[in-house]
């Protein structure tokens, strides 16, 4: 026998096929439990409850539940192992929510319309609240802030470090130009020791450990420069904001790893956790990394790479931001691609088990993917032919092939 069941902000209801109520759940009007059952229903838990509801119906020769919401349709087939349907255009629900007050009255429940209304926006809000509240709270949500905080301010630091240069370069251009390229080294040198003058080998002993053919090289060029001397002073104040921010930056990535190791540690055991929050914050969450495919995976971040082979012709790629972990980054370039195809994988399997609230098997993946590593390596110790006739290949080759790629489609 069908049984429909509904689900309503004054309890659960199970109906024949005749419309008449069977059996009933009532919510006592108690509005916790209210919200707690249908948030259990976005998470998958169901309370005993309604167990008992659905044992009850099963024991009345009832075999088969209806729903039209689709939710407590897979959990109870899920979960209680029922046979179930979706059929969100019956006209047993429909006939049942429009004449909900009259329904309610058959069980005992006296409500008007206006006061059904009233108790539905109030319930509403609240659960809006309580799910906004959660999602805005969730380690995935704040992990995507703070990389992306972290990638603004990685900019901002590179922009300033250049006018930096540019300006400190006025006073003292061997330097800028030639000497000093870590941009955070030079904010220390123009901050502390400032004017070209005070470049003498106790004041960089004390605060820099150079080694001494570098000091020297430093004092010879200061007493030599042909900068100008201009105001120090703003400089060096547009010199400590770059420090100050870069301290910053430093707190932020201390913060994302302790978070990251909550949130996602098996991801932070095989990709670290900055290339973790990334390709967290590329897929839009954790929960969309983990359904993810591992080909999708491979190439988050080579969008406009791939777009441009769809549109094109030209070269496919074959990595995006799994290019900026390590051993992907240094391997020989024919094995990038083998090697970034195996990250996605692990890193498709290690957002699952994250995401789901698995055990931690972060390790044992960093020591499968180590291993096949290796494999590949031993595999391959030379580029095949044909890679190496690609790499030969002239200029004139691959111009000649992108406007081949570029006439077919047009030709579409």
């Amino acid at each position: 026998m069908k049984c429909f069941v509904l689900d309503s902000y004054f309890g659960l209801f199970g109906i024949n096929e005749s419309g008449s109520i069977v059996s009933f759940r009532d919510f006592d009007n108690d509005t916790q439990k209210i919200i707690d059952f249908y948030l259990g229903l976005e998470i998958g838990d169901i309370p005993l409850e309604y167990e008992e509801f659905i044992k009850e119906l099963q024991d009345s020769g009832f075999n088969e539940f209806i729903f039209d919401n689709n939710k407590l349709k897979i959990i109870t087939s899920e979960k209680l192992g029922c046979i179930t349907k979706f059929d969100k255009t019956s006209l047993e629900f429909r006939n049942f929510r429009l004449n909900l007050e009259d329904q309610l009255t058959k069980i005992g429940i006296s409500k008007t319309s206006n006061e059904i209304s009233s108790i539905y926006k109030q319930i509403n809000e609240k659960l809006i609240k309580k799910s906004v509240s959660e999602a805005g709270g969730q380690g995935d949500a704040i992990v995507i802030q703070i990389i992306e905080t972290l990638d603004i301010l990685k900019k901002t630091i590179s922009l300033f470090s250049g006018r930096l240069r540019e300006w400190y370069g006025l006073h003292f251009p061997e330097l800028t130009d030639k000497i000093i390229d870590d941009n955070i080294l030079l904010a220390k040198l123009v901050s502390t020791i400032g004017n070209r003058e005070n470049y003498i080998t106790s004041n960089l002993k004390e605060e820099f450990g150079f080694s001494e053919e570098l000091l020297n090289l430093l004092i010879k060029r200061a007493s030599q420069s042909m900068g100008a001397n201009i105001e120090l002073s703003i400089v060096q104040g547009f010199a400590n904001q770059i420090l100050s921010l870069d301290s910053y930056r430093g707190e932020l990535e201390e913060n994302l790893e302790d978070l990251m190791e909550k949130t996602a540690p098996n991801l932070k055991a095989i990709v670290s956790s900055l290339i973790g929050a990334k390709l967290i914050a590329k897929a839009g969450g954790l929960k969309k990394l983990a359904f993810m495919p591992a080909s999708r995976i491979q190439l988050l971040g080579a969008e406009k790479a791939l777009y441009r082979f769809l549109k094109t012709g030209e070269k496919r790629p074959k990595h995006g931001l799994i290019f900026q972990w390590r051993q992907v980054r240094s391997g020989k370039y024919y094995l990038r691609g083998k090697f970034a195809r195996l990250i996605a994988g692990k890193v498709g399997i290690a957002s699952k088990l994250d995401y789901f609230k698995g055990e931690f098997i972060g390790d044992v993946l960093a020591k499968e993917i180590d291993a096949k590593i290796k494999e590949i390596e031993d595999k391959y110790p030379k580029p095949p032919k044909k890679q190496e006739i690609l790499r030969m290949s002239t200029k004139k080759g691959k111009n000649q092939k992108r406007r081949k790629g570029k006439k077919f489609v047009k030709s579409k």
